[in-house]
């Protein structure tokens, strides 16, 4: 536990150019910057928002959104938005924020009012306890208002913090890392997921370096009437991979005892409400370790308990001790050394050390004396993997003959969801080599026997070999490199939609996504996390990997907040290049929360440069986060786009009203994802929508990207293929690159390669005339499989023809006037392509060929129907 240095120096200010770097908490999800509030005792530095700045739980802000050891670069802090009755939907604005210190604390005091309340929240550290922010809230009714229940703090974890809840003063209702999910469901879930804990710890993810954990706890609840009386509160706790809150009703229960909320404590909320003159007072306090695990946020809360030390085997392990009644007590990563401590209340314990490569130890031991030394834990040898060096690829290892895949990656928690194990903590079978000198030497693979697939994308060949690999052995893994099979003279491949760490909802580190998309082969990665103006380019450089790279500073607009402006959100759309702001809130990002699209575009529109505006999977066919994207809802009018309609015609006329100041109508975006990842269940109706704008004679280049936030959905699968003057690395043009996504002159891919002419014109293009061939070619890696070919024109479907890879096709048409003709190709996937992208299948489709049929130098859209 780090501990204030000498002479340390408490600061709380608003940030300028002078403090900036002293004060700003650094790290993937460090999001405050000038005009914003520090908070500084020199071990850990806090930053909370101006009352200006939105966040992804509200339209202003006023709240703590940094958190972090001071100069380490570690803060993985998303937002603690404080919450009236149980919502994240009722917040209290906050007006202003006072910064304050003397010679024993530093505050932020954040003032907030509304519905006759009068919030006021301080945020203070000290000397004392440095690695510990303390939360005090006091909200007083002062004058009659909407109803208020309860009251709470809702911390977002978005699936990026583990969340761990604990009971300090009894483990009976601790839940560990098995969560139940409550967020944006209902009563019933609220009532199921409840737990009376007043201990949640958020751990930070174990690829980040440095590691970090919070321990929020809840120390106080208290009801102050007007005449004097204080009455302790009941309290509960919620948390699953979305978000935590922690709950405080305004009176105790008439019926039961507040440990468990079920319906008929809900129904006695119906009669609760805060008097004039009576306050709400919330002590709570988040503690920081320096340890992506547990032990390491909560040491100093069990300061008084034994310590219970050890040395094990594999450094890299995760320890989980659970009570002699199988109740989660505490989880612990080694030191590099392989030693462990904790503290623990006196009892019998047994603690399950878990291992990369499938192995574990367990453990039981008794606590009564002041110290415990459990000795050495082992958990074996482990069966390791020298991997190949100074080529890029993917490895793809797949058990055979009953041995399981592996799980790569696996952060060894076990967090669960309603029993599920989720996805980004469950590891891959799957392994990234950049072929640079920052790859691993070496991996840990539970012995058995492995097919190992190698490959570099779908303008390369996939090789395998076999291993068996006994335990404790060191094989090395011998595979030949994959090879380039198909050349792509004059065009470049790029993901228009990539996250890593600096989204909220992801902790995939920089490094680990630059490794990722170099062995996949792709050549222009556009940054795009949430809210957050992301640049690679240092990186690329610092890791030998500029000659075979590009990047494009971007971000995804991501509206979440519903407003009366905008009811139903108005959906993510990414945006790119952007100019980043390394000193603004979020690197400057448009605020976007609570607008109008159109609003939105109109300031992207004003910033310097030309860029592409995207929709973003704006159709889905497996509801969720994405069912409410724009064209599901279209911002203010809440149905969604009919394309068989005109856009003249309620409810589509919405997207071509023009904003009376600047013009810009909701419609006047560039280019519109079709494909997203693995969703080819959402394509047709997207294809659909598109072909009814295009008819229109709203003209968006369609796109395909992987939206990839983790390893465990490939990133550039799918990708885009953009032609462009020239191909080379060495000579990347952003401005003709973006000009050339602009116009249109790309294909989205998921493994096919297709060169299109209509006459003399390509993708993009427009041909003069009324007849011409149509000359299709379709090339592939051998193992992506092709079988058929469709042609549309003015977006109906006019020949569908069986092809092979390395097949062509020749098509006359004739044209009656004006329209647009585009192609679509789609195979099955066989074995390997199926090992290598489950859940996909090899398809591409075009953008459009224009045809200017009557000659007269224009295009006109074809029109409706």
């Amino acid at each position: 536990m780090p501990f204030a240095p000498a002479a340390a120096e408490l600061s709380a200010a608003r940030i300028d150019s002078g403090n900036f770097a002293r004060l700003r908490a650094g790290g993937p999800d460090a999001a405050t910057g000038l005009g914003d509030w520090a908070l500084s005792n020199e071990t850990l530095c806090a930053g909370v928002s101006d009352p200006a700045h939105e966040n992804d739980l509200s339209t202003s802000g006023g709240t703590l959104m940094d958190l972090g050891h001071c100069g380490q670069g570690d803060d993985q802090f998303l937002v603690f938005e404080q919450i009236l009755n149980l919502s994240t939907r009722t917040l209290m604005p906050i007006a202003r924020v006072d910064a304050e210190h003397d010679a024993t604390e530093a505050r932020l005091v954040t003032h907030g009012s509304g519905d006759g309340l009068a919030l006021e929240t301080r945020y203070a550290v000290d000397l004392v306890e440095p690695a510990r922010l303390r939360v005090h809230s006091r909200i007083e009714r002062e004058t009659d208002g909407e109803r208020l229940f309860g009251f709470g703090t809702a911390v977002a974890n978005f699936n990026s913090l583990t969340p761990f809840t604990l009971d300090t003063r009894a483990l009976g209702p601790s839940r560990g890392f098995a969560q139940l999910p409550f967020f944006g469901l209902g009563r019933d879930a609220i009532a199921s997921a409840a737990v009376p804990a007043d201990l949640l710890v958020l751990v930070g993810d174990a690829g980040l370096t440095p590691g970090i954990a919070y321990a929020v706890r809840q120390v106080a609840a208290k009801l102050e009437r007007a005449s004097g009386e204080r009455i302790d509160l009941p309290r509960l706790l919620l948390a699953d991979d979305v978000a935590t809150i922690s709950a405080v009703f305004v009176r105790p229960f008439w019926i039961g005892d507040g440990r468990s909320l079920g319906t008929l404590q809900f129904l006695q909320t119906r009669l609760m409400d805060l008097a004039v003159g009576d306050a709400l007072v919330i002590e709570q306090e988040i503690w920081v370790g320096s340890r992506a695990d547990v032990a390491s946020a909560t040491e100093r809360l069990h300061a008084a308990e034994p310590l219970v030390r050890g040395r094990i085997d594999d450094p890299h392990a995760s320890l989980r001790v659970e009570d002699d009644r199988g109740r989660p007590a505490m989880q612990v990563r080694p030191e590099a050394d392989g030693r462990f401590e904790m503290r623990l209340p006196r009892g019998s314990y047994a603690m399950r050390a878990v291992a990369a490569g499938g192995r574990e130890a367990t453990l039981s031991f008794r606590v009564e004396q002041a110290e415990v030394d459990l000795g050495r834990v082992e958990v074996g040898a482990p069966a390791q993997v020298r991997l190949p060096r100074g080529e890029p690829m993917r490895l793809a290892f797949l058990g055979e003959d009953g041995t399981p895949d592996p799980s790569f990656g696996d952060d060894l928690l076990g967090f669960t969801v309603a029993g599920r194990e989720l996805r980004r903590t469950a590891g891959v079978r799957n392994l990234w080599l950049a072929g640079t000198a920052a790859d691993p030497e070496r991996v840990v693979v539970p012995p058995g026997r492995y097919r190992v697939i190698a490959t570099r994308g779908p303008e390369f060949s996939a090789t395998e070999t076999r291993l068996e690999l006994s335990p404790g052995a060191l094989a090395q893994l011998e595979v030949e490199p994959p090879r380039r099979v198909l050349a792509t003279p004059g065009w470049i491949t790029s993901d228009f939609h990539v996250h890593a760490a600096p989204s909220p909802d992801t902790a995939l580190a920089l490094p680990a996504r630059l490794a990722s998309f170099a062995a996949e082969g792709a050549e222009v990665l556009v940054a795009t996390d949430h809210d957050m103006i992301t640049d690679y380019a240092p990186l690329i450089r610092q890791l030998g990997l500029a000659g075979r790279m590009a990047s494009i500073v971007g971000s995804e607009v991501t509206s979440e907040v519903k407003t009366e402006v905008a009811p139903f959100t108005i959906g993510h759309a990414n945006a790119f290049p952007l100019p980043l702001d390394p000193l603004a809130y979020r690197g400057g990002a448009v605020p976007n929360e609570g607008r109008r699209w159109r609003d939105v575009i109109a300031d992207l529109h004003a910033l310097p440069g030309v860029r592409v505006i995207q929709l973003n999977h704006a159709f889905t066919a497996e509801g969720g986060l994405h069912a409410r994207a724009f064209f599901s809802h279209l911002g203010s009018v809440g149905e969604p786009y009919d394309p068989a309609l005109p856009l003249t015609a309620a409810p589509n006329a919405v997207l071509v009203e023009p904003d009376p100041k600047t013009g810009v109508r909701d419609i006047d975006f560039d280019a519109m994802e079709l494909l997203n990842g693995a969703r080819i269940g959402a394509y047709p109706a997207l294809r659909e929508a598109w072909f009814s704008l295009l008819r229109q004679g709203v003209v968006l280049t369609a796109t395909a990207n992987s939206d990839s936030h983790t390893l465990q959905s490939p990133v550039a699968a799918p990708r885009n293929v953009v032609s462009v003057p020239d191909d080379r690395i060495a000579a990347f043009d952003q401005a003709a690159f973006v000009r050339a996504v602009r116009e249109g002159r790309c294909f989205g891919t998921t493994g096919p390669l297709l060169e299109l002419t209509l006459g003399n014109a390509g993708l993009g293009e427009r041909f003069r005339g009324r007849e011409a061939v149509l000359r299709l070619q379709v090339r592939a890696a051998p193992w992506v499989s092709v079988r058929q070919a469709r042609v549309y024109l003015d977006g109906r479907l006019v020949r569908s023809e069986p092809i092979l890879a390395g097949g062509q096709l020749e098509l006359p048409l004739q044209f009656e006037r004006d329209g647009f003709v585009t192609v679509e190709v789609e195979g099955d996937p066989d074995a390997t392509y199926a090992a290598l992208l489950p859940k996909f299948k090899p398809f591409a489709f075009t953008n459009p060929i224009f045809v200017d049929a009557d000659g007269d130098g224009r295009w006109t859209a074809p029109g409706h129907p």
